[in-house]
């Protein structure tokens, strides 16, 4: 009987744990999809997505994404993995590698009565490496600058992907022509309370998104995340994961997330002036690195946290 109440209480009304046992039935029959022998199945994080790592049979190990409702739909999470699989066959860096379904196909959509909408679900091959914070170092942070610079210069060609910008201010904003219009930041600015200072961090960044403009020197396809939770070190070498949040935006945003990630360390400016070396050597841009410019998005971040 508890068995039965627990499985018909509606989802919403789950604990964390309870929920993530109701998509453990959805991932392993999203795995039937894909000709990857499971040993094992085990929850790693429930987030905004939930994820599991698989232990194949043969030895080889697995990332599977459940994707959440009010994310990214399946067409876009498409585009993700299929940046995710030219990022793979055409530069060397270590990002996820897709792994497709029976079917060729990149993604699978799963239902499951106990779960009150099908989730578009993504599996990947592990990727190794170990999370740092308060132990980066300059030199991998100088690391950590290279790979950006080296993902801009790829996402600088990556033109016509289902994805969406990056720096709309809200999820309302990404419904509107202009994700900075003045419907949109009002909105914005009555979520926080009547907060004007949110209006002056719009302003600021949208003087500076006119003065970049939309080059393909500082403007392409971006990974939209960038911090210390979602790249690893392993020997020596920067891996990078979590690509949901990539989109369009001007290459200076993802600079700004990354050195504002490390704000909370005691050796920050020694982290983020190696950050900005690190992207120079491979992309010596002075507006993508230009302190005033990474300011602004770094103050538009903060907004766009405070509004999820």
């Amino acid at each position: 009987m508890a068995d039965f109440q627990a499985n018909s209480r509606p989802f919403a009304e789950l604990d964390r744990a309870g929920r993530t046992r109701r998509l453990r039935r959805l991932a392993e029959a999203a795995l039937t999809a894909y000709a990857v022998p499971v040993a094992r199945l085990t929850p790693l994080a429930h987030g905004h997505n939930t994820t599991f790592r698989v232990d194949g049979a043969d030895g080889e190990r697995y990332v599977l994404r459940v994707q959440r409702p009010d994310g990214p739909g399946v067409a876009q999470v498409r585009a993700e993995m299929a940046w995710l699989t030219t990022l793979r066959r055409e530069t060397g860096l270590v990002v996820p590698q897709p792994v497709p379904t029976r079917a060729r196909d990149l993604v699978t959509v799963v239902a499951d009565p106990a779960v009150p909408e099908p989730r578009t679900c993504v599996l990947c091959h592990w990727v190794e490496g170990r999370f740092l914070d308060e132990r980066l170092t300059p030199p991998q942070l100088y690391a950590v600058g290279e790979f950006t610079a080296r993902l801009h210069l790829h996402g600088a060609r990556m033109n016509g992907l289902d994805r969406g910008r990056v720096d709309d201010l809200t999820e309302f904003g990404r419904t509107q022509v202009d994700g900075f219009s003045a419907a949109v930041v009002n909105r914005a600015v009555a979520a926080a309370g009547g907060d004007e200072r949110i209006r002056r961090a719009v302003a600021r960044v949208r003087a500076v998104r006119a003065e970049l403009g939309c080059g393909a020197d500082v403007f392409g396809l971006v990974h939209g995340d960038l911090h210390q939770d979602n790249y690893l070190l392993h020997r020596g070498r920067v891996h990078v994961i979590d690509f949901d949040d990539c989109g369009y935006g001007h290459f200076a945003y993802d600079l700004a997330v990354a050195s504002a990630a490390l704000a909370h360390l005691p050796q920050r400016h020694e982290l983020q002036e190696a950050l900005l070396d690190g992207y120079r050597s491979v992309r010596p841009d002075a507006a993508t690195t230009d302190p005033q410019v990474l300011a602004a998005f770094a103050a538009l971040r903060r907004v766009q946290l405070r509004l999820r």
